[in-house]
Parts: C-alpha cells; structure tokens; sequence
C-alpha cells in the first residue's frame, strides 16, 4: 500500500508540473494555438488538483502548483499577446486534434465530477464533528472518483476526515505506523447534533496501519438519533468511549477520540447519516460547509 501511496503522490506533482512547465515554454504561431494549449492544461491541472489526496501529497503542495500553473499561463501571455489570432491558411483542427481531444476529456470528467463537490439541497446541518484542529475531507462528496463510499446505499453521503499538521499533510510520513503519527490520532470526537445515543460499541484493538478488521467494519463506534436521522461515528479509539446507550447529547458534548478500529488502513473519522426508515443516505453539511474531497474546515473546541 506504501508503493501504492508513492505512486498516487508522485503522479499527483510531477504531472501538473510537466503541464506547467510546457505552458512556460510555448511558442505557438498564433493564439488560437496558444489558447488551446493552455486550456488543455489548466483542465489538467484542475483535474488533479480537485481528485489528488492534498492531505497526503500536502496542502501546501497544492497551493504552489496552482500559483506555478497561474504564473507560467501570465509569462505565455505575455510571450504570445502581440501575435495573431491565426495562421493564414492553417487549419487548427488538423494541426491541434489531439489537444482538442484530451481538452473535451479531461473537460468532460470536470463537468461529470464538479456537480458532486456541489452543495445537495437536501443535506442535513451538522456541526463539527470533531474538537480543537484543522481538518480535510479525504473521502467526501456525491461521486465515487472523490468518495469511494459513494455506491453504498447507506454511506453515499459519508465523509472520512482526517486531520492536518503544521505543514498540511495528514501524517509524518507517506504510512506510517505509529498511530501518533498521524495528526488525527486522538483528537477529541464530539456530537454534531442534539440527540440520543441508540448504540455504543468499544473494546476492538486500535491497529498499527496498514492492518485493518474486516470483520468489525465501524470498529468501535457511536450510533445518535438526531432530529429523525441516524449518525454513525466510527473508528473510535478503545476505551475512549465516555457515552452509553440511551444517553442524551447536545452539540459538542465529548463523546470519544478519534482511533484505528475496525475496517480503517489509517486513523480518521468517518461519519455518516442515514434515514432509519429507507435505509437512505442523507446528505450532510459541517457547519455549513458542503464537505467534499480537500474541503478544508477548522474547529475551536
């Protein structure tokens, strides 16, 4: 899984910034030519900018490919805005079909994402989820390529979030396994909603990443009731559990800390809504905020 992690990483910096660098060293006879160039770039760029794990490659990394990507288009610019729109006699499909071709793909997957990073007008509010730190989103939103839950009925809406260190990654290291490695371990769980706790589960070991329970997929966990909806806070940390069946809570009452039990590569917080009646997924937005992939949230308490 390390290589695996490696590759993902790697691929995530080194092709955005081949596509920068080609943008910084066009040339192109006309604009039209440029224009295409760069709009086949920059669709790149966003592609993996919005589908990388930041939290992994890091935060900052993604900030400075951005900033990269936006400098080279204003040196092209400059380099190309006194030249013509066209070449006489030139036909640009017959020259630039492979530019065109993967500008409609690479545009294509865009438009079929974006709308699942889009806030759901039928999510639930909930607050914050977890105490005192700087979060990501690493699975979230309503498609499978930013949310492998996504094609499970119950968990389409869920999140995975985990927590980032002082320089924006996840962990100290690409898998580390030493739970204290990673910034999530041990933050404070707390109630996103005013309700009751149905079911309490603890005492299933917290286990040194990559290793994962199969046979206990929630792990040691919190099931609320909160105004009609049943959220499940899963991956506890054992013995960390300070609620019981039948319980009732208030936003931001401490109910655990955050682990690696159960079905879980790595410590994060996984979260979701269901409708108890259909089985349902419900949409959910965390203080307001529609909490897709990279989405960034901060908590105070």
């Amino acid at each position: 899984m390390q290589s695996l992690i490696l590759v993902m990483v790697a691929f995530s910096i080194v092709m955005p910034l081949a596509y920068t660098i080609r943008v910084w060293r066009l040339d192109e006879p006309a604009l039209s030519d440029w224009l295409l160039v760069v709009a086949e770039s920059t669709a790149f760029v966003a592609f993996v900018l919005l589908m990388a794990r930041w939290d992994m490659a890091g935060l900052y990394t993604s900030y400075m490919l951005a900033a990269s990507l936006a400098a080279a288009i204003l040196v092209s610019w400059l380099r190309h805005r006194r030249r013509p729109w066209r070449v006489e006699d030139a036909n640009l499909w017959r020259r630039r079909w492979p530019n065109m071709l993967f500008l409609a793909g690479f545009g294509g997957v865009l438009a079929w994402v974006v709308p699942g990073m889009l806030t759901n007008p039928d999510a639930r509010p909930l607050a914050s989820p977890l105490g005192a730190g700087r979060f990501m989103v690493a699975h979230g939103g309503n498609h499978s390529l930013i949310n492998y839950h996504a094609s499970n009925k119950a968990q389409r809406h869920a999140l995975d979030i985990v927590a980032l260190n002082a320089g924006g990654f996840r962990a100290a290291g690409i898998l580390p396994d030493e739970l204290e490695d990673y910034a999530i371990y041990g933050v404070a769980v707390v109630s996103p909603c005013d309700g009751a706790a149905i079911g309490v589960r603890d005492g299933l070991p917290d286990q040194s990443p990559p290793e994962a329970d199969r046979g206990n997929p929630a792990g040691n966990h919190v099931v609320l009731v909160c105004d009609g909806m049943r959220v499940e806070l899963a991956h506890l940390q054992k013995g960390s559990i300070r609620v019981k069946t039948g319980d009732q809570l208030r936003i931001g009452q401490s109910i655990a800390l955050v682990g690696n039990s159960g079905n879980t590569s790595e410590p994060h917080l996984h979260i979701h809504a269901v409708d108890p009646t259909s089985g349902k997924a419900i949409p959910i937005t965390i203080d307001g905020l529609t909490p897709a992939r990279n989405r960034i949230f901060e908590a105070a308490s």
